[in-house]
């Protein structure tokens, strides 16, 4: 965490450079301190909010919008500031603008002009608001956004047979065949993680595990967590967004196994920290994008994920 926290720009509160990342690095701090019980870094989380709030945290990017409203939304579980709790509505509401009829509902990933409805900002928009609906005694907005998320999440195409998620829909509405990216992998069991806790309904549980277990077997290699595809020129097309897939992936299977009381994905978890300490850490302490290694890519966001893991294999269920 002290290495990650190199990275920190007190100027601007964010930590790293890059907008999006620097929410998710928040939410690394925040499950960090949640788990280990350690708050010295969580000055961050005020410093974050009172330097960038005014812009309410939303952008063109639907995405970036909820990665920021999920960090505000996990800052209020920790701090009981209802400014955070305020923020995260906030940003469910804007996202929800983007909401229509096209491909049969969704939330669009970009808004101006708006383009392409995608995995990672529904999965994102399911958890954001199942979580609200778990946070806000006597709601029923966000519960209905989140059910009707889900529902057309699960028929849109994007779940394929491997029980993988591709990126996104084309055209047509049909599912585009892009890669099934770790972090699309992940939110999802996040998603419905939440919307368990807020339905009990336990045939969500059920399809998560199912997701779970595909992704631990498809995306791994020797066991370890890996993008689907295997040489540096992923990594390398795909810049630093893709240094932050995998630790997403290993924390919301973390938050899923918790609510589903189940043990089947520890040695899962416990190998990917296992071989991120042993194959892919640095002299002091820092980790970059392979996790099988060699260590090479660190930066803020590789430093992040790895960490995500390593936090996740704490007080396995």
């Amino acid at each position: 965490m002290a290495q990650l926290f190199a990275s920190y720009r007190g100027a601007t509160g964010l930590i790293g450079s890059t907008w999006w990342q620097s929410a998710v690095a928040l939410s690394t701090v925040e499950t960090y301190a949640q788990t280990t019980g350690d708050t010295s870094y969580d000055a961050a989380i005020e410093e974050a909010f009172d330097l960038n709030s005014a812009s309410d945290f939303e952008n063109s990017s639907d995405d970036d919008t909820a990665w920021w409203g999920l960090a505000w939304l996990q800052a209020y579980e920790i701090t009981h500031d209802k400014s955070y709790l305020a923020m995260a509505q906030t940003d469910a509401d804007y996202i929800h603008q983007a909401w229509d009829s096209t491909c049969g509902g969704g939330v669009w990933w970009q808004r101006d002009p708006r383009s392409y409805k995608n995995a990672i900002t529904n999965e994102l928009f399911l958890e954001l608001t199942a979580w609200l609906h778990n946070t806000i005694h006597g709601d029923t907005k966000y519960l209905a956004w989140a059910k009707a998320e889900w529902s057309w999440f699960d028929h849109s195409g994007m779940i394929n047979k491997q029980n993988l998620i591709n990126d996104g829909l084309d055209n047509d509405c049909k599912n585009n065949g892009q890669p099934t990216w770790t972090y699309n992998q992940g939110v999802i069991l996040a998603g419905l993680a939440q919307l368990y806790r807020a339905t009990g309904n336990g045939a969500l549980l059920t399809e998560a595990e199912r997701l779970a277990r595909a992704s631990t077997s498809h995306l791994a290699v020797g066991g370890v967590l890996t993008e689907p595809c295997t040489t540096d020129a992923c990594a390398d097309r795909f810049g630093t967004p893709a240094q932050s897939f995998k630790g997403i992936f290993v924390r919301d299977l973390k938050v899923l196994a918790v609510t589903a009381r189940t043990s089947q994905f520890n040695s899962f978890i416990d190998a990917q920290a296992r071989s991120i300490e042993n194959r892919d850490g640095g002299a002091q302490h820092q980790f970059g994008v392979y996790w099988a290694g060699p260590m090479a890519g660190v930066t803020s966001p590789s430093q992040a994920s790895a960490l995500d893991a390593l936090v996740a294999s704490v007080n396995l269920p």
